[in-house]
């Protein structure tokens, strides 16, 4: 099985090595067919991270940003990968852009199945969850927490502990050391932890919620 896999993985490495030479080469309409590829990859991860009214705009970023930068890929690595790093910093630069307002908590955020919050609620009571105004309460809390971490913090938190994202891969994200992204990692998730703590301990609501 694990051979199997291996020689998949090198046999779409080595597909994408063709088409990035055409594009290296001149042929720049070859690009779609990395758009019809990866599509499907970009539109689900940028989904996870940004409210769905803005999805469109930031992958359309990420594949500008991929097309500019293609001379920088490496193929001793799949081209999945190297995507992935463009897909976390555009949503990176999405959060650190965008002001922190009220707008953060728009309608488009309260999707219930969204995949990283359903991951973050799972690790709540029953006693919480078995009630849906209570699960509602409780991914409310969680998502104000996420937003007061920074953005490159927020992403980290994601990646690594609801994504399952290695922290090497995300090291390389940001260009960090992994010395410099383990005590990261370390520090932001206690940051959230006592951010949570204070929600939970307030009530999480505001008045303009109630």
């Amino acid at each position: 099985m694990i051979i199997r896999q291996a020689s998949l993985i090198l046999k779409n490495m080595d597909e994408d090595r063709v088409v990035i030479g055409k594009i290296m080469g001149g042929d720049v309409d070859a690009f779609e067919v990395l758009l019809r590829k990866y599509s499907p990859r970009v539109f689900s991860m940028v989904g996870h991270k940004v409210p769905v009214s803005d999805v469109e705009a930031v992958a359309q970023d990420v594949f500008l940003s991929a097309f500019r930068s293609l001379g920088s890929y490496e193929a001793v690595q799949p081209f999945e990968n190297w995507l992935s790093r463009i897909i976390r910093r555009r949503c990176c630069d999405y959060w650190r852009n965008r002001e922190r307002s009220d707008r953060v908590e728009s309608a488009s955020m309260d999707d219930p199945d969204c995949p990283w919050m359903e991951r973050t609620l799972a690790g709540l009571s029953h006693s919480v969850l078995h009630q849906e105004n209570a699960r509602q309460d409780a991914m409310e809390r969680v998502r104000r927490g996420l937003w007061e971490l920074d953005p490159e913090d927020r992403v980290l938190i994601e990646s690594v502990y609801f994504e399952q994202v290695p922290l090497k891969e995300v090291a390389a994200t940001f260009a960090w050391s992994m010395v410099k992204t383990k005590v990261r990692a370390h520090r932001a998730r206690k940051k959230l932890r006592l951010i949570m703590e204070s929600i939970f301990q307030s009530g999480g609501m505001n008045e303009n919620h109630e």
